[in-house]
């Protein structure tokens, strides 16, 4: 390991696999009444990754335009950059996203996919100033992300 790269851990639950900075602390819930899950990793600042699983049947599109209308409605002068990209192999519907909140410019990166098992969707977000620090992290939790099919072997565990 070089001075430059970070200690990891691995998350491998529910499904889903992925590595994280081991100094990051990650919390989860469970609500199995609505189906969903989410895995929430805090970097101690401002940023933040979240990954939304939900086992209802939701579609990516709803989803994803229910989301931004979140921000839309919380933030009213969001700037809203969609974009094309892909995590674990899989198309996403995803868009940047700038705002100020506390008098500080924040920056959320929202992507939603769908596989066989669930709808997917990733927030991670924090303030530009923290962002300078932890953005690379936050992109390499998201391309570290790897989901499972049926033939995933807690496939029963987790629907």
């Amino acid at each position: 390991m070089t001075d430059t790269e970070k200690p990891l851990k691995k998350f491998n639950e529910y499904g889903i696999s992925f590595a994280y900075p081991s100094d990051w602390e990650l919390t989860k819930e469970v609500d199995e009444t609505n189906g969903e899950i989410q895995i929430n990793i805090a970097a101690g600042d401002s940023s933040f990754w979240l990954i939304s699983l939900y086992f209802a049947d939701i579609s990516v599109e709803e989803l994803y335009n229910h989301s931004k209308k979140v921000f839309q409605e919380e933030y009213p002068e969001l700037d809203i950059y969609e974009i094309n990209t892909e995590l674990a192999g899989t198309k996403c519907l995803g868009c940047d996203l700038e705002f100020v909140c506390s008098e500080l410019i924040n920056s959320a990166y929202l992507r939603l996919f769908q596989t066989e098992l669930f709808t997917a969707l990733i927030l991670y977000q924090g303030t530009d100033q923290d962002l300078k620090t932890t953005l690379t992290d936050l992109e390499a939790i998201s391309n570290s992300l790897d989901c499972f099919g049926s033939d995933y072997q807690g496939y029963l565990d987790i629907i």
